[in-house]
């Protein structure tokens, strides 16, 4: 992504979060997210065999386990400290990151590999 078409392209305003942990009394923690910004960003479905209009998915078995896979790239300006134990919140729909990326390593874009729907 260049510079010249970065804003035409980020038109999804996104709201970042991370977890925060509060203790519950019992020995044990609540799990909330909180707000750390607002983001302008470009939701890309992945295409692939049962695609929809919202991106692909699907699940494997992998060591006895169900796993989800990755449904969406998202490109945002950089922003240092945005890690996989984060999600981005677009309306009602939300992303757990899976991954992050300078992926021309210049701190200019970062694309997030991410997984919608899915609880982090």
């Amino acid at each position: 992504m260049t510079a010249k078409n970065t804003a035409s392209r980020l038109r999804h305003l996104l709201t970042l979060q991370q977890e925060v942990q509060t203790p519950d009394g019992a020995g044990g923690y609540a799990r909330s997210w909180q707000d750390v910004a607002d983001l302008w960003g470009e939701i890309i479905p992945l295409t692939g065999s049962g695609s929809s209009a919202k991106g692909s998915g699907k699940e494997t078995l992998f060591a006895g386990q169900l796993q989800a896979q990755i449904s969406h790239r998202i490109l945002l300006r950089y922003r240092p400290g945005i890690t996989a134990a984060m999600r981005l919140v677009y309306g009602d729909r939300t992303f757990n990151i899976r991954m992050v990326a300078d992926t021309q390593e210049k701190k200019d874009t970062l694309e997030l590999l991410v997984q919608e729907g899915v609880a982090a």
